[in-house]
């Protein structure tokens, strides 16, 4: 099996250090490492060039990404150069996409998951009557503002969390601080979610954030693989165990070979999908078991 790191940008013999535990995991656990340059790719676009140091392959084979976001089209850079040595990334540009984005994965999960409204950019702008329309859809409920990736949690009050949707002068506050925030890393509009209150856990160290009770699940061609707390911080040992044949069943009908379910159980005792991510570029948490992860991963993705 074969598994793609980014390279260190200034030594590309080597990986990317931030991933450096994890290409010593899956090389113990029999992975076929190969290195590509993500800065050429995000920067230059340039496919071939990013890839020019791995070596084509014979037959077709699957390869497995673990690194840094990429943006849709950039993906679908990658998967084409890597197709042209004969590497198919184990998800198409289309699944990648399916739960990298949060509008697309909503058909998925939108049974299980908080009311969620999205808002594309046209031309670089926000339709800001297009905004209020939205929001009047929420009443007065709470929301979360992201965009279609990500949010900015860790601004919570400035830049992420509306206490009230028809307080549009705050709307309008924390909405344009969330896309100054974002800047060019924004990706395609804004998202707008209702806020559903979670179990507490802690508050965070630096950014006085709340955390709540949260988990993310690593799902592979419909195998969990792995079940983690999602934050660093916190006493989860006398929280509640997520129930795992319960999201397992709903993995069965998400469209992507392998993927993330963030989950968290609200205070009134049901458990919520916060969201999904593609697989390849979802974090695995510091203190997850490196090796147990590629073990399971390699026997899945093989099988």
């Amino acid at each position: 099996m074969n598994i793609l790191f980014c390279n260190n940008p200034f030594d590309t013999k080597t990986v990317d250090p931030d991933f450096d535990d994890e290409f010593t995991a899956a090389k113990a656990n029999g992975f076929n490492t190969h290195l590509f340059s993500f800065e050429i790719l995000s920067k230059e676009k340039d496919g071939t060039n990013a890839v020019r140091k791995i070596k084509a392959s014979a037959t077709l084979q699957t390869i497995i990404y673990r690194g840094w976001m990429l943006k849709p089209a950039d993906y679908g850079i990658l998967y084409d150069a890597l197709l042209l040595k004969n590497y198919q990334l184990v998800n198409t540009a289309v699944e990648y996409q399916n739960c990298h984005y949060l509008p697309d994965s909503y058909p998925f999960i939108k049974a299980y998951t908080p009311k969620t409204v999205w808002i594309k950019m046209q031309d670089g702008k926000l339709n800001m009557s297009t905004v209020w329309d939205t929001l009047k859809t929420f009443g007065n409920a709470p929301l979360i503002v992201k965009d279609y990736v990500k949010s900015q949690k860790h601004y919570w009050d400035t830049a992420c969390y509306i206490p009230n949707a028809s307080d549009t002068e705050k709307a309008a506050s924390v909405i344009n601080r969330f896309l100054q925030l974002q800047g060019e890393d924004l990706n395609e509009g804004i998202v707008l979610r209702e806020f559903i209150d979670l179990d507490d856990l802690t508050v965070h160290s630096k950014s006085g954030m709340p955390l709540k009770q949260e988990y993310r699940l690593f799902y592979v061609h419909g195998n969990l693989i792995g079940c983690y707390n999602y934050w660093e911080e916190g006493d989860y040992t006398s929280t509640e165990k997520p129930p795992i044949d319960f999201f397992t069943q709903i993995a069965q009908n998400i469209e992507s070979n392998f993927f993330s379910l963030d989950i968290a159980k609200t205070k009134s005792g049901e458990w919520i999908i916060i969201e999904t991510g593609d697989g390849q570029v979802a974090g695995i948490p510091d203190s997850a078991d490196k090796h147990q992860f590629y073990a399971l991963l390699n026997n899945f993705v093989a099988s």
